[in-house]
């Protein structure tokens, strides 16, 4: 990379860091997508900027795959339990936010590691 394009990597991997914590919070807060379109939509929003953001920063692919994944498992997971009369695999809804929040958690250290060496 060179030196010119430090300063523009340092700062997207910056706002990657904030997407990711935005993206966290509107998942965390997310409790039934059948019933909370609205909380769903700012999900949805909130993860298409962190893929756009990642773009940019090729070096993190591997953690995005990671977040993408555990993505579809917990938002298939909410949709289930949303659509089921009785709440049931409650224990595995809290170990795959458990699973999505350590993912982000990495994606998120790494962006920083950027924003920090650059």
């Amino acid at each position: 990379m060179s030196a010119s394009h430090k300063p523009l990597v340092t700062a997207i991997a910056f706002q990657l860091s904030a997407a990711l914590e935005n993206y966290q919070m509107h998942m965390d807060a997310l409790a039934n997508p059948w019933s909370e379109r609205g909380q769903y939509e700012q999900v949805s929003r909130g993860f298409d900027q962190v893929r756009m953001l990642k773009g940019a920063l090729p070096q993190l692919s591997v953690h995005m795959v990671e977040v993408l994944i555990c993505h579809v498992e917990l938002m298939k997971a909410l949709w289930l339990a949303g659509a089921t009369p009785a709440p049931s695999g409650c224990n595995t809804l809290v170990a795959l936010r458990s699973k999505h929040r350590e993912a982000v958690e990495a994606m998120r250290e790494r962006c920083l590691r950027v924003f920090a060496r650059d």
